[in-house]
This record gives C-alpha cells, sequence and structure tokens, in this order.
C-alpha cells in the first residue's frame, strides 16, 4: 500500500524566518476528529498521536 502525503502551506501560520509553522498545543475535536477518521483509528489514539507530535518538537520551538 503507498501512502501520499500533501503538505499544506499556510503562510498566516508559517514563520518563514524559522521556517516553523505554529500549531495548537491543544487539539480541537474537530481536528481530533479528522485525524481519527483519517488513521481509522480512535479519537483517544488521535489524541495520543497529536501529543506524541508536540512532545518531538526541539526544544527551542517550545
Amino acid at each position: 500500500m503507498t501512502t501520499q502525503l500533501k503538505l499544506l502551506h499556510n503562510t498566516a501560520l508559517h514563520d518563514s524566518e524559522s521556517d516553523r509553522t505554529a500549531v495548537p498545543i491543544k487539539p480541537s475535536l474537530d481536528m481530533l476528529t479528522a485525524g481519527s477518521r483519517a488513521g481509522g483509528v480512535s479519537v483517544q489514539k488521535a489524541w495520543e498521536i497529536y501529543m506524541a507530535m508536540l512532545r518531538t518538537m526541539p526544544a527551542e520551538a517550545r
């Protein structure tokens, strides 16, 4: 199975000087629901995945 990802570039959230994009510390219910559906996992698992991604951010970005 091949998975294709399309990265979206939102200039309102993107800081071109640091090459970083702002994301919420706490995902909304809509975000969790969308992640749940896209990944075929529970909303709880989508929450765990989101939080794991935040934990891997470089310390200087926090």
